[in-house]
């Protein structure tokens, strides 16, 4: 039995990947998976089994550190009802402060088994809160022909020697798949990754190839604003990492596809394959208009930069990488634009738009109240972290001129992010009211600091307690 963590988790280069959100984007509601057949440079089959695993079928339990869950995902591969091939892994999520952010978070899940040529009934079993079991059939042709081999959508990728012998790694890269396929209303482009086999037993070896690869309509015919040519020399296996652009009206809601088509020097059609992709439907307004367009206002990609680290509170820890790291290097507005409408789809589907414009005031509070210190910008404070990830709160109490005492305030909550009666200590260690820091906190992932008492009455231990205790329990440090 293999035991793995959370995907952003346990894979080293996707926690900085540089994320395609402009390009696709899944809203899943329930657990779904996707069988990818592929073969090994001397023909062996294995097919990759790609599982998202909604929020709300993991077990969580609840601790004094927050939620965290574990699942025993279970994968077989059988024939004539006989198991030909099976994985066993235990997948653990980090420890989650927010409940309504734990069972509302996708965990993703790649298993890999080997499979001789054959029709096989693949089950995903997951031993978890809610039982899930679904099955899918898969049929693995002979080796030896020209062959295309399945389509993976990629949703975010990033550079790799496969140091870590990753099982998201291909061809240079961790890539992360999506589940099925389906489009955001908005992107513009459309990352993919393929393998060709034995095309050089057709052209020769090193010999060059055509291929033809595009999205079509619900007709199945090629759009030529949204096709490429490229060609490729020869040999056993040929991969293709590659970007289509998308338009308004190609791939269509429905019955579209990702055809790939590989030709000889004569134009003659040696293979192909087709892959279905679909618009993911997007509820209009009340003004007629969709709700996902938003992002699209914004023309600078700094001032779009900025606005994305004021989601830091709020994000997830791998978001957080995400932001501060390729994000931070991304110079493709599109990019960002498609994660900020991303962000929001995925934490609040009924009403993205809404729930965006709601955060977006609070963060101009935060700047106006707490930013003084830091360029105007409240969410890089302390209390402006904390006001947007947990609200405001019910009392503040206000202590700034005490001699005895650094300035501090005391803040309140009744209830917040699933716990009941939780406060947070801020003080200003050089007297300066308008960036207090935090000193202690009884929320679970927060600064715990045992000696907050002394050091908010003396300031001679300051250097000693911050070496001993301050921080130590931070995650944000």
């Amino acid at each position: 039995m293999i035991k793995t963590k959370f995907v952003t988790m346990n894979i080293r280069q996707l926690l900085s990947i540089s994320f395609s959100f402009f390009f696709a984007i899944q809203v899943i509601a329930q657990t779904e998976f996707d069988i990818h057949p592929f073969r090994t440079a001397n023909g062996d089959s294995y097919i990759d089994v790609v599982i998202d695993i909604a929020g709300a079928d993991c077990s969580f339990e609840k601790s004094s550190e927050g939620w965290k869950s574990r699942t025993i995902v279970t994968v077989t591969a059988e024939t004539d009802g006989k198991i030909q091939s099976f994985k066993k892994s235990i997948l653990e999520s980090p420890v989650i402060t927010d409940s309504t952010e734990a069972v509302t978070s996708n965990q993703l899940h790649l298993e890999r088994l080997p499979v001789s040529p054959g029709s096989y009934k693949v089950t995903v079993s997951l031993d978890s809160n809610s039982q899930i079991q679904q099955s899918k059939n898969v049929e693995i042709a002979l080796p030896g022909e020209p062959e295309v081999s399945s389509v993976l959508l990629v949703e975010a990728y990033a550079n790799s020697d496969d140091s870590n012998n990753s099982k998201f790694y291909r061809s240079g890269f961790d890539m992360l798949p999506m589940v099925g396929a389906t489009i955001a209303p908005h992107a513009s482009k459309l990352r993919f990754y393929t393998e060709m086999y034995n095309i050089n037993e057709v052209v020769g070896e090193d010999s060059l190839y055509l291929v033809v690869f595009g999205l079509t309509d619900e007709n199945g015919t090629l759009d030529p604003q949204n096709t490429r040519y490229k060609r490729i020399q020869a040999h056993g296996v040929n991969p293709l990492f590659e970007t289509l652009p998308i338009t308004a009206i190609t791939p269509p809601q429905d019955g579209g596809s990702l055809l790939i088509q590989v030709k000889n020097r004569d134009g003659h059609l040696i293979t192909e394959s087709s892959t279905p992709v679909k618009r993911w439907r997007m509820e209009s307004n009340q003004d007629g208009g969709d709700n996902v367009s938003f992002a699209q206002s914004f023309t600078d990609r700094d001032i779009l930069y900025r606005h994305l680290e004021d989601h830091l509170p709020l994000a997830s820890p791998s978001q957080q990488h995400t932001i501060q790291g390729v994000l931070k290097e991304t110079l493709d507005i599109k990019i960002l634009q498609g994660y900020l409408e991303q962000f929001w789809i995925k934490k609040s589907p009924l009403d993205p738009v809404g729930a965006w414009m709601d955060y977006a005031s609070e963060v101009m509070v935060v700047d106006s109240v707490f930013g003084g210190c830091r360029s105007g910008h409240g969410a890089d404070t302390d209390m402006g972290y904390v006001y947007l990830k947990y609200g405001r709160p019910n009392t503040v109490v206000k202590r700034h001129h005490d001699t005895d005492y650094y300035p501090y305030e005391i803040w309140h909550y009744h209830h917040t992010n699933g716990f009941s009666n939780r406060r947070f200590l801020f003080f200003a260690p050089h007297v300066v009211l308008e960036c207090m820091e935090i000193l202690q906190s009884d929320m679970p992932g927060e600064i715990q600091n045992e000696d907050w008492i002394q050091l908010l009455r003396s300031r001679e231990n300051r250097v000693k307690v911050i070496d001993t205790q301050l921080n130590r329990l931070n995650p944000r440090d």
